[in-house]
């Protein structure tokens, strides 16, 4: 039992550490055509979309955390509208960069706590 526990731990901060690694790269792909380049939108789209659902049982136990999540989940849809718009381009990409070094950060800490989960 204690082994079942620590592997949903561990798959669930990994799952966390995916989500956010895949919002860091739909942000960047704003602000660098380089990593646009390398991923069309609708895989990670996609792919963003599975961890999404593979994390929604664990997130309807914690609704601060499902809120913080569809929270990321808006402000990504927003710069990406923003992004969109002829006027609005640069700006956008400004914010995105901006909101991708938050991201970031929380995708180092989670991948901190993963890496100890697993010396468990």
């Amino acid at each position: 039992m204690v082994d079942d526990g620590k592997a949903v731990l561990l798959r669930t901060a990994a799952d966390v550490g995916k989500y956010y690694a895949f919002i860091g790269q739909a942000l960047r792909a704003i602000y660098d055509p380089a990593a646009a380049a390398q991923l069309p939108m609708e895989l990670l789209d996609s792919q963003i979309d599975q961890i999404r659902k593979s994390l929604a049982p664990v997130l309807e136990t914690n609704h601060v955390v499902k809120q913080n999540f569809a929270q990321i989940d808006e402000e990504l849809a927003r710069i990406r509208r923003a992004a969109s718009l002829n006027g609005e381009r640069q700006k956008a990409a400004d914010e995105a960069q901006r909101f991708g070094v938050q991201i970031q950060e929380r995708a180092k800490v989670v991948s901190d706590l993963v890496a100890l989960f697993r010396r468990l």
